[in-house]
């Protein structure tokens, strides 16, 4: 069911006070005629019966019956309202009466006059007709002889109240015409300016906020005022309101916003004359909001762009980094990371790490935990605090983490933000430039010492040399000399092997293939190692790229770190040698991976250390990683070691690659 709209309830307002007001008058005019048609009436009656008594004295006395008909006839006729009329005499007996149909004998007694009375009235119902019957005594010197009677008809008095109530009935009806035409316009008025502003909603909530609602002025402030300010805002404004307006430049108005100003503006006579009604003002409210709508999305676009733009700008900071950047919450959950974190902590997408991966997780030791947390609570911030960093796949690294936490409205930490940088590199760094300091100590020594031994050995070795000419094969003399022999070159080996070490020998760089260099090594050592059980295999890049260098220099590196690797083998294994080609940083790594029994982390940082070797005495100078070292460090290289005890090691060399 459709409900009422605004015409419907305008008519039906308009018929029901038009109703209203025609029973509140008709209910009063009603009973206020009926009471005065029936005064009027009965007191009509009261003298027409004196009349009628005072002139039938003498035609009652004289009975003269025919005269005294003729003259009840004439007072009946003479009004509508009479229904009938009868004499009596002195006795009760009816002398003459208008009824055609015979008296009714029990009027006779029916309305008597009380003694003293001038006339009596008694209201009867006849079944037919409502009657008043007004009796009326006929004397003659205060003695009785005889009653007139007239019927004075009540139905007739109400037919009279019906027409009149049909005439005010009918006067309604016209009212309610009139007053719905009236309404109409009122209501179209009303209406289309309501669907108005109705429709300009609908355009705002689709997005329009360009919608007119108030109708245009006729008269504008700067023509009532013959204002030419064509700085002020309001100045040539067709269409808003000067007094929804911000900095208008009237002398009287008062500045700032609406808000605070409003109130002085209602009592402008610039305002009592261009304002309109309540519905014109709502329009002109309404009209004034959408401005101040539109005015206020503009900003808060701007706004949004602002931060869009402002929020792209750290995105790609945070996701570019090439430290982890994350932020947790105060119970160590991870609310964000940047790829950098999801690749430190060798997982494969973020989501994983922020549902599994908790901060206390990616602390090694917990005392670290421990350490940073007190930190945070008693300073708010840790900065550049070394940890050993812990993956998700059990790997260590060492790095440095800052971090602050942010409180909230209670004061509370709610938040926290840190970085963490991957040192493990640098770490190594800084224990290669040690190492090469080392190395470069220890070769201006070996120089010095090398120098010194040099010559005793050689005239040792050039006497015993002298001496074994003379002497017969076969006599204990010429075993003692082939001893000294075989020791003093072992010495001058040792010795040169220092030299070696310690001057900078000549490089020859030129364009080195280096999968044709390791394989040559692999062809002089494979025959030997697959003897005693070991296995090489070869894996080699096949676009790998050549590199600038001495190419018996590098084959003497990869010979000293397969031949290391064949002695750190006891038993049966094999040895993989492999290159990569790494196109980002343009470099070629040779890795030289065994099965042997791996270094312990303890004396992991001294195997580059001249003359440290772990080989039993005899078989082995601890010169050969030394040497290596140097050899790679001249190509500007890095050499580069992963040992685990039981399970093997595995030797880099990174070489950049040729331009």
């Amino acid at each position: 069911m459709m409900k009422p709209g605004i015409r419907g309830k305008i008519y039906c307002g308009i018929i029901a006070v038009v109703l209203l007001t025609g029973v509140l008058i008709a209910v009063p005019v009603r009973f206020m005629v009926e009471k005065a048609l029936l005064h009027e009436s009965l007191n009509k009656g009261v003298s027409m019966a004196l009349m009628l008594a005072a002139r039938s004295q003498d035609v009652v006395l004289g009975m003269d019956f025919l005269y005294l008909k003729e003259m009840i006839d004439r007072v009946v006729q003479s009004s509508r309202d009479i229904s009938y009329a009868f004499i009596l005499n002195q006795h009760g007996q009816v002398l003459s009466h208008t009824f055609h149909n015979g008296f009714p004998v029990a009027l006779r007694t029916i309305n008597p006059i009380a003694k003293g009375r001038a006339s009596s009235i008694r209201y009867l119902d006849t079944g037919r007709e409502l009657i008043y019957d007004i009796a009326v005594p006929i004397q003659i010197d205060g003695l009785p002889i005889g009653a007139v009677h007239i019927g004075l008809s009540k139905t007739k008095i109400n037919r009279t109240i019906h027409s009149l109530l049909w005439t005010i009935g009918v006067l309604i009806g016209c009212s309610i015409v009139i007053a719905c035409l009236a309404g109409a316009g009122f209501a179209n008025q009303i209406i289309r300016r309501v669907l108005n502003l109705h429709r300009a909603s609908e355009q705002i909530m689709k997005g329009d906020l360009d919608v007119v609602t108030a109708p245009a002025l006729k008269k504008h402030c700067w023509d009532l005022m013959r204002c030419s300010n064509d700085r002020c805002p309001a100045y040539g404004e067709l269409q808003q309101r000067c007094w929804y307006m911000e900095g208008t430049l009237c002398p009287t108005c008062k500045e700032g916003e609406y808000a605070e100003k409003g109130d002085v503006c209602k009592t402008c006579w610039i305002y009592r004359t261009v304002s309109g009604d309540e519905i014109q003002a709502l329009s002109e409210s309404f009209e004034a909001m959408t401005q101040f709508l539109k005015q206020t999305i503009s900003k808060l676009e701007d706004s949004r762009e602002a931060i869009e733009i402002s929020e792209k700008k750290y995105r790609r900071i945070f996701e570019g980094s090439m430290d982890m950047v994350f932020v947790a919450n105060i119970q160590g959950v991870f609310v964000d990371v940047n790829q950098t974190g999801i690749t430190m902590l060798e997982f494969s997408d973020k989501q994983r790490l922020l549902t599994s991966w908790r901060f206390s997780d990616i602390f090694s030791l917990p005392d670290d935990f421990i350490r940073v947390q007190q930190e945070l609570k008693s300073v708010g911030f840790v900065r550049d605090r070394e940890f050993i960093l812990k993956t998700r796949a059990g790997n260590e690294r060492q790095a440095l983490i800052s971090v602050s936490c942010q409180e909230n409205s209670d004061g509370a930490a709610a938040i926290c933000e840190g970085i963490i940088k991957d040192v493990t590199h640098r770490r190594n760094m800084e224990l290669q430039l040690l190492q090469a300091d080392k190395l470069a100590s220890l070769g201006q020594l070996s120089a010095g010492v090398a120098h010194e031994v040099n010559n005793p050995l050689g005239l040792i070795l050039g006497f015993t040399q002298l001496m074994l000419r003379e002497e017969p094969r076969g006599s204990q003399k010429f075993e003692d000399l082939k001893t000294i022999e075989k020791h003093t070159r072992n010495c001058k080996t040792v010795v040169e092997a220092l030299l070696n070490f310690a001057r900078k020998t000549e490089t020859r760089k030129a364009h080195v293939d280096v999968n044709s260099a390791i394989d040559q090594v692999v062809m002089v050592v494979a025959h030997q190692f697959e003897v005693s059980g070991v296995e090489i295999q070869a894996q080699y890049d096949p676009l790998l790229p050549r590199v600038l260098g001495d190419a018996e220099k590098l084959k003497q590196v990869v010979m000293n770190l397969v031949m290391n690797a064949r002695q750190a083998i006891l038993k049966n294994g094999f040895i993989v040698i492999s290159t990569e080609h790494d196109v980002r940083r343009r470099q070629v790594v040779i890795r030289v991976k065994d099965t042997g029994t791996g270094i312990a982390a303890q004396i992991l940082p001294r195997i580059f250390d001249p003359f440290f070797t772990t080989k039993p005495t005899g078989q082995g100078t601890g010169l050969g990683l030394s040497v290596s070292y140097g050899i790679v460090k001249e190509h500007n290289g890095e050499i580069q070691v992963l040992s685990e005890p039981g399970k093997g090691s595995l030797f880099s060399v990174v070489l950049p690659a040729a331009v």
